[in-house]
């Protein structure tokens, strides 16, 4: 759990916002073009630069539509997914800020785990599916991803950005 710093509600992490009074609680950031290299600001989606990722990061996730940086701190694994409005099932990083119903999103659509072997996702056997890369991964396999590598949940398109570049 993580405490909003202006309200002091408690709230899981990854959460985007305070459910008490809306304050921002993970770090995003835009990414600009000053922040890409050459070739990704001219569009190949080369190496995403590490700016926006929280200086406490290993890892996180750059959102492919917007550039926001969703910094991965504080765990080992992380559920992506969308909140349910009301409902008891709430993932660690709420997609909901990217449109994540429309987008084809499940509650609890995947996880993100980091291991002694490296960073894998897992489809947790979600309605549209999950793509690395643009291939189809098996349900409740876990997979292991790169620095770079795009992870698709519906049609929400995110990067893995990773310090550690295996």
């Amino acid at each position: 759990m993580i405490e909003c710093p202006t309200c002091r509600h408690q709230e899981f992490v990854g959460t985007f916002s305070c459910s008490e009074c809306g304050t921002r609680l993970v770090h995003t950031a835009p990414i600009g073009l000053d922040d890409l290299s050459e070739g990704e600001a001219a569009g190949d989606h080369g190496l995403p630069a590490t700016r926006g990722l929280d200086p406490s990061a290993i890892f996180g996730l750059r959102v492919v539509e917007t550039g926001d940086m969703v910094s991965l701190v504080g765990r080992d694994n992380f559920t992506l997914g969308r909140s349910g409005g009301g409902q008891a099932i709430v993932p660690d990083v709420d997609l909901d800020a990217y449109g994540a119903q429309d987008q084809g999103i499940s509650r609890l659509h995947a996880e993100i785990r980091l291991d002694e072997e490296g960073v894998h996702v897992v489809d947790l056997d979600s309605v549209n599916g999950t793509l690395i890369n643009g291939k189809r991964i098996e349900p409740q396999q876990p997979r292991r991803i790169r620095h770079k590598d795009i992870i698709q949940l519906g049609r929400l398109r995110l990067q893995l950005v990773s310090r550690q570049r295996s």
